[in-house]
């Protein structure tokens, strides 16, 4: 697919995207010879013709073995000292006790090996099993690395557990059908983690290195028809370090939690092959105009057979249901199709499709999600040469699911050549600043459960995530992730698991890499959601030959040249801002120091809400604060199981005394959502003038605890989440400014008014309104513009706000609000500000001063005074507000409801916040934490099954007490 492409080259002006193809088109890297060999079958052209008749549909014929299966632990092997050792000198290697018992043979008694359901991790099944108590909760998981951890030279959170230790032994018998007798038999491994080797009926099909996929293994000569065959997973234990290996990093001890998965955590098939088989469809949109739309597939045919064949192929392409538009009829259908002449062997073919009045794929808040379906079946062609083909002849179609759509990148305004990539995505024509977020895989034991994953992505949505990138810390997601992005209209950056620069081979095996890279690009390359390919994280400039990553983005072009991939991030334009939070640099001054076409990582951690930390720690937990390095508890849920991470927020989160739990969970969820949305304003600034877009870091989380998610590990959103969320809105009116505390009496406030729709039509009409209250909640300034029109995609500076500010008193806080009314009247967004709200005695401020980037590490003494100082603050500006009065009540009618909340008093209410509204499940919460004028009434609709009960909800503000509500069922 050479004449496919995501960028149009420019001329004398030249990007990091043609420098990374213009090398990847010369070298001849590769970690597999068949792979490598395969990437140079001939690609061949065929027409397509007028379809003829229809041709039988065939299935794969496929038997699933998971379910059922027994699992037992052993001592793992001693390569010995020096590894591997003869025993010549040194210490002598020794098998594992499960190899030497021979546990992989035919008849071994199995009885007394634990019932365990593949797919799982051997974690999960302990657990399940009530062998091994909650990792999560608790003290468990430190007890566990401080009584048994190995190495014990190695930091707590870097340490072995037990359990991972060892090696693991999974067990399953399981009977063929008797009409498969003499097909060729493939045994099909979705998901091995992280390595192991497979034994069928007694014998070795060798060891497997990757989660990812594989091994797929041929059985026709140990497969047993009439008795049972015994299939042997022997496990080994898990890897010291992620460092060169494709598998998520977080659950090492280095993020947050501990919990290295092992297991086999994807299905396990077995798998009777045809004669002949349609493999690996892939379908790219060259082209879309109103009337046609131009479509790339490519295929390959594997046949078995000694004898050439000719066969007929036949494409349909059929609407999804669901989908409007006149193609979502049952009977509107695309056919064309192929005439192939194919011998033993692989064989690639492609062919151009026009597709007449396209339904588009669009990302959320642009469009639908029309999703099409391709199914190719195959037939021989009756020709008086085949007459040697002998006997049945079984041929194996193919289908896959895709969208209409196009991805194209421009460069950015000012972006430099032969430095940047080119980062202005532009999707179906449209150019789209892109409002992102990171994600991090749910659950550390590795449960795919698609209740989790439709929660988290729908909140996605709700919270106008349009992008997300799958972080290189994390995993490669699998296709029910895609397939609810697709549905979703959710974007996706795909990033491999390769973090902080995996070395050259040999201690990163190419080989490794270069299979799992191809399985999962083939995997997921028809998803529309997945719109560009990533090597890893924060791979800075290599100290080597850069040789994994090399491979990954060489991999990734040849198999899928429709989409970008970027060596990793930040790199090529993009950043981190780290200098916040882990510099303790202030917020606005590092992040306007550190201007970025797109920003990669922002944001700050906090702690879940009470009713998540107490399903992670007994309840009277929080009622000690602050914590110390005997809770162990609390340590057990913090950045390497240390304090530092608490304190670092502490600096950003002072909004009054941090003396307790409440106070820290309160004020830190404030600081996070202030954090994103500082930088997201800053970027959304710049839309249509060199800045195209930012991923927050991040939505979601790996552990319960202290983290950087604004959706807990339970599905619970934070405070934070819903600021977010406000800042992404796709037409939104808001400020940016330079600093949010140490404005001065007789000082100009100054901060930017700026308005900006991302949508398709852009906005015309709207009126923007800006007020400017000083602490008595007295409006100082109000202006209003009416009649703005907002050009789709492009920021516009409405006014620069300028105000001399009057005595102390008056300014301890202030506060401003934004709003971004339709011309009907109707509310679009609203922002409201907080300034000075943070007051900090000289003693901290001199204290924060000296306790910058490395020597913001916070350990014994340091820590007490830290939290003495922070539990010493004695003002609190945003709780020493005059107060108003708030009148709600709750209407239901099913699963659908609303919570009407009028402000009735003659004051703003300051960040009016909807308490214990249910936080999991299908209940979803439209808005919170937002401000209201005096004598507005806002309408915040929910979900929630019919049968839970809201009588617990309080509605308050931080500066209106709460009141009971009427409750009104319909």
């Amino acid at each position: 697919m050479a004449d496919i492409h995501y960028y149009r080259p420019q001329p004398g002006k030249v990007y990091l995207d043609e420098l990374q193809d213009e090398a990847f088109s010369r070298s001849s890297l590769h970690g597999d010879a068949l792979l490598e060999a395969e990437s140079r079958i001939p690609v061949r052209s065929v027409a397509a013709m007028p379809p003829q008749a229809d041709l039988s549909a065939s299935h794969a014929e496929v038997m699933s073995l998971s379910g059922s299966w027994r699992m037992l632990d052993s001592e793992p092997a001693d390569p010995g000292e020096p590894a591997p050792s003869t025993g010549w000198f040194g210490r002598a290697s020794t098998a594992s006790r499960g190899m030497e018992e021979r546990w992989y043979e035919p008849g071994v008694d199995r009885s007394s090996w634990h019932k365990v359901t593949v797919p799982t991790t051997v974690q999960r099944a302990l657990v399940s099993s009530g062998l091994l108590p909650d990792p999560n909760w608790n003290t468990n998981m430190i007890d566990e690395l401080e009584e048994h951890g190995e190495p014990k030279e190695f930091p707590l959170w870097f340490r072995r557990t037990r359990v991972e230790q060892r090696e693991w032994w999974f067990a399953k018998t399981f009977n063929l059908p008797e009409e498969w007798r003499g097909r060729q038999l493939t045994l099909r491994f979705d998901g091995i983690d992280y390595s192991g080797t497979v034994f069928v009926n007694g014998m070795s099909l060798g060891h497997h290195k990757g989660m990812f996929g594989g091994p797929e293994l041929d059985i026709t000569g140990l497969a047993q028809f009439g008795k049972p065959n015994e299939l042997v997973v022997r496990i080994d234990p898990a890897p010291q370090t992620w460092n060169g290996l494709l598998k998520g990093s977080p659950g090492f001890g280095w993020h947050y939690g501990h919990l290295i998965s092992m297991g086999i955590w994807r299905d396990v098939t077995v798998r009777a092959e045809p004669e002949i088989a349609i493999r690996d469809p892939y379908v790219a949109t060259m082209s879309i105009s109103p009337d046609e739309a131009r479509l790339c597939i490519e295929y390959t045919v594997d046949s078995r057979l000694e004898q050439r064949a000719d066969i007929a192929i036949e494409g349909v392409l059929q609407l999804g249901e669901g989908t409007e538009g006149e193609g979502s009829r049952p009977d509107a259908k695309h056919r064309f199709r192929n005439h192939v002449e194919i011998a033993y062997g692989k064989h690639r073919f492609r062919t151009e499709v026009t597709l007449p009045a396209p339904c588009l794929w669009w990302p959320a808040g642009y469009g639908e999600q029309a999703l099409y379906c391709l199914t190719l079946t195959a037939g021989l062609q009756e020709k008086e040469h085949q007459g040697a083909v002998q006997g049945k002849v079984r041929i194996a179609g193919a289908s896959t699911v895709f969208g209409v759509r196009t991805i194209e990148m421009e460069p950015a305004k000012d972006a430099k050549p032969h430095e940047h990539y080119r980062w202005q995505f532009v999707i179906n024509g449209v150019p789209m600043f892109i409002k992102g977020a990171n994600w991090c895989w749910p659950d550390p034991m590795l449960e795919q459960s698609e209740e989790t994953y439709e929660r988290l992505l729908e909140l996605a949505r709700r919270g106008h995530v349009q992008m997300l990138r799958a972080w290189g810390g994390g995993l490669v997601e699998g296709d029910y992730f895609y397939r609810l992005c697709d549905e979703k209209g959710i974007m996706v950056y795909q990033e491999f698991p390769l973090c902080w620069g995996p070395p050259d081979s040999p201690y990163t095996d190419l080989g490794v890499i270069d299979r799992q890279v191809t399985q999962s690009v083939k995997a997921l390359r028809n998803h529309p959601s997945l719109v560009m390919w990533g090597g890893g994280n924060e791979n800075g400039v290599h100290g080597g030959a850069d040789e994994g990553l090399f491979l990954v983005g060489r991999r990734c072009r040849q198999l899928d040249p429709s989409r970008p991939f970027h060596r990793t991030d930040p790199w090529g334009g993009s950043v981190h801002n780290w200098n916040v939070y882990h510099g303790g640099e202030p917020l606005e001054a590092a992040t306007l120091a550190m201007p970025s076409v797109f920003y990669g990582e922002f944001g700050i951690p906090s702690m879940t809400s009470r009713s998540s930390c107490i399903r992670f720690l007994p309840e009277e937990e929080l009622e000690a604060f602050p914590p110390m390095e005997d809770s162990r508890g609390w340590m057990a849920h913090l950045h390497q199981f240390g304090l530092k991470d608490v304190i670092k927020v502490m600096r950003y989160a002072a909004y009054g005394p941090i003396a307790t739990w409440d106070a820290y969970i309160a004020y830190s969820q404030t600081a996070q959502g202030d954090s994103i949305r500082f930088t997201a304003d800053v970027q959304r600034a710049g839309a249509g003038h060199g800045k195209t877009g930012f991923w927050y870091y991040k939505l979601t989380d790996l552990f319960p605890g202290h983290s950087w998610g604004v959706v807990d590990f339970y599905g619970a959103p934070k405070l934070s989440y819903y600021r977010a969320k406000q800042a992404c809105r796709p037409q939104n009116a808001f400020l940016v400014y330079g600093k949010s505390d140490g404005w001065l009496p007789g000082e100009s406030f100054t901060a930017d008014l700026y308005a900006i729709s991302d949508t398709l039509t852009g906005l015309k009409g709207a009126r923007i309104s800006f007020v400017l209250y000083d602490s008595s909640l007295n409006v100082m300034l109000s202006r209003s513009y009416d009649n703005v029109s907002l050009q789709a995609g492009s920021a516009f500076q409405v006014d620069r706000i300028l105000y001399a500010l009057p005595s102390a008193e008056s300014i301890q806080p202030l506060i401003a609000a934004v709003t971004l009314h339709k011309e009907d009247g109707t509310l679009l967004s609203d922002q409201w500000y907080w300034f000075n709200a943070r007051s900090k005695p000289a003693e901290l401020l001199e204290f924060e001063q000296r306790h910058t980037h490395r020597d913001n590490e916070y350990s014994g003494e340091l820590a007490v005074k830290a939290f003495e100082l922070y539990a010493g603050l004695t003002d609190s500006p945003l709780k020493s507000l005059p107060e108003t009065s708030l009148e709600w009540s709750i209407e239901r009618k099913g699963r659908l409801g609303r919570f009407r909340i009028r402000n009735s008093g003659e004051r703003p209410a300051i960040r009016v916040i909807l308490e214990h509204f249910p936080e999991e499940g299908d209940c979803y919460l439209d808005d919170n934490d937002f401000g209201l004028f005096p004598g507005e009434e806002r309408v915040v609709l929910f979900e929630a099954d019919p049968d839970r009960s809201l009588q617990d909800i309080i509605v308050r503000a931080w500066n209106a007490q709460g009141a009971p509500a009427g409750i009104t069922s319909k």
